[in-house]
């Protein structure tokens, strides 16, 4: 695995109402999602990934869509990373 092309992207969730601790245990059983957080504002959470190739980002996003109780996502790749 070469870390420096590695695709990094921040993929936000909105769940139905009632459905976000479900979702939270479906989503743990996902790989390479770097992770997890659960947020206020205009989604429910906030899950970061990364992945080789934008393929593996799509099948990710599919998963995530497929678990019940998820309403609807928006991904949004990192294009740079700055670090402190």
């Amino acid at each position: 695995m070469d870390f420096i092309n590695m695709i990094k992207a921040y993929i936000l969730v909105l769940t139905y109402v009632g459905n976000l601790k479900t979702v939270l245990e479906e989503m743990r059983k996902i790989e390479n999602l770097e992770s997890i957080a659960v947020v206020a504002g205009d989604y429910d959470i906030i899950v970061k990934v990364e992945v080789e190739e934008l393929e593996d980002l799509m099948e990710i996003t599919n998963k995530i869509h497929s678990i019940k109780g998820v309403k609807r996502t928006n991904t949004q790749v990192i294009e740079k990373e700055i670090r402190e």
